[in-house]
This record gives structure tokens, C-alpha cells and sequence, in this order.
């Protein structure tokens, strides 16, 4: 299984062509990135400033059988993605100050079949989701200081069998989540300052089979993990300036018979 990690560089790279995404990727202004793959789902965002008001939204969610598909908190705002779930719902999170919190319940949340999907942090809380039926067998985590020490332990997780499934910065320090029985036949990380840069890198990574699989900005880096699936689909992304914007783009790329994935958010 093929893994590899680019680091950071400044070189900037030809552009091509590819369907299903725009070219609004300014590096100077604030933006939120939509990550699209074909396949149709009933899904949208909703978003809170507080973070009372949004969990009430996940439960509203919840009632109306929409599962969290991915979390953000960035430019003030939680924001949700949801997803009409077509099976019955196995979902559940936690809201911790300190991630110490977090590592205290994970094993007791592993032995009852819950995995960890997504990771978020702001506002000084970690939102945590789990998920059960994800197809996982196992899970672990990597929190490090320093971005060159993060990367040493994300080689070595891959080197013991394990996929990078979400990665977050939060209380200094760089939060990676592994899992095994991914399904996943290689993965490859790229470490990129601005968004301009990563452009051409994810166009050359789909020509080689890769799919995006996570995007995060994290003090002012932008990192992509790639992941090879047997039967890679069709990917695309948008970005969009505000919550409202993205919401637009969300109901015109659902009509093209494309869903999200995975949101980001930075500069």
C-alpha cells in the first residue's frame, strides 16, 4: 500500500482542465471549500453562531433522520452538513474543553462500536462525532506540537496498516484520526501554504487515481489527505465566500447529481 507525504513548497504549477468544479480559489480571501462526489443524497448546511444553538440543530437533524456528515467551525460560525441517512441512525458526539476528555471515553465508545468520523475544534471545544456501521476494525490517534512530528507519525500509522480519516489543529497541537478497514488501497498527504498552490496538486493527483478524502487549513497550511479506492468517482470542488454562497452551490451541484463529502474552511 502505497503512502506518501509531500511537504510544503512554494512552486507554482500549470493548471487543467476538469469538470464538475469552479476556479474561484483566491488565496487572499476567506473561503469555504465544498468537496463533491458523484452520487445523489438528500443533503444541506445549516450553521449557528453558539454552540447551544447548533447542537439543538443536530438534534433537530437527528429527529428528521439526517446523519452529521461533516463539521466546521471557522469566520464565527459552527456549521453542519447533513445528510438524509438511509439506514437507521448510529450516530452520537461529545463537546470537550480538553481533548484529555476525549481520550478518557474512547475506549468505552470503541467497545460498543462506535468509531470516530469526524473531529472538530473552536471556540476552545472539541466536537467529536462517532458513528457505528462504518465498516472500521480499529482506531487510533496522533497528537503532536510540531507539523514535521506529526507527519513522522502519520508514516508510521500507515506503516502499521492504519488510513488517516480526519486531521485537526486544536490546543497546539496537530490531531490526526486512523482507522483500519477503510478500504482504502494507498494514501498520500500534501502540506501546501496557500490554496493556489494545492490547485494543480489535487488535478495531478486524480489523474493518477487518488480521490480527496480530507481537506483542512491549519495555521495557515493547507494539507489534503489523497486516498486510492477500488472504484474512484468522479470529484470536484467549490469554493464560496459565505455560508449562504455555499448553500447556492450545494443545491445546483445536487441537481448535476453530485453530493459533499467534506467542507473546509480558511484563507
Amino acid at each position: 500500500m502505497k503512502k506518501i507525504i509531500i511537504g510544503i513548497c512554494a512552486s507554482v504549477l500549470m493548471l487543467t482542465s476538469l469538470a464538475a468544479r469552479e476556479r474561484d480559489y483566491a488565496s487572499s480571501h476567506y473561503k469555504y471549500i465544498a468537496l463533491y462526489e458523484q452520487g445523489k443524497t438528500m443533503q444541506h448546511v445549516r450553521s449557528a453562531m453558539g454552540l447551544d444553538t447548533f447542537r439543538e440543530m443536530i438534534r433537530e437533524e437527528w429527529d428528521l433522520g439526517y446523519d452529521i456528515t461533516d463539521i466546521k467551525y471557522g469566520n464565527g460560525k459552527w456549521i453542519g452538513l447533513f445528510s438524509k441517512s438511509d439506514k437507521e441512525s448510529h450516530q452520537t458526539y461529545i463537546v470537550a474543553s480538553r481533548w484529555g476528555a476525549v481520550d478518557h471515553v474512547l475506549s468505552e465508545y470503541w467497545k460498543q462500536g462506535y468509531y470516530i468520523t469526524h473531529v472538530e475544534h473552536g471556540l476552545a471545544d472539541w466536537i467529536v462525532v462517532f458513528e457505528k456501521n462504518t465498516g472500521y476494525t480499529n482506531q487510533s490517534y496522533e497528537r503532536r506540537k510540531t507539523l514535521d512530528e506529526f507527519t513522522v507519525y502519520v508514516e508510521k500509522r500507515w506503516e502499521e496498516g492504519y488510513d488517516l480519516i480526519d486531521l485537526e489543529y486544536g490546543q497546539g497541537r496537530w490531531t490526526g484520526v486512523f482507522a483500519e478497514g477503510t478500504g482504502y488501497k494507498g494514501q498520500a498527504m500534501v502540506i501546501r501554504s496557500r490554496w493556489s498552490d494545492m490547485v494543480p496538486v489535487i488535478e495531478q493527483y486524480w489523474k493518477k487515481g487518488y480521490g480527496v478524502s480530507d481537506i483542512e487549513q491549519t495555521l495557515g497550511k493547507w494539507m489534503v489527505v489523497f486516498s486510492k479506492t477500488k472504484e474512484q468517482k468522479a470529484q470536484g470542488y467549490e469554493t464560496s465566500s459565505t455560508v449562504e454562497k455555499l448553500k447556492e452551490t450545494l443545491q445546483k451541484r445536487q441537481e448535476k447529481g453530485y453530493k459533499v463529502i467534506d467542507l473546509a474552511e480558511g484563507w
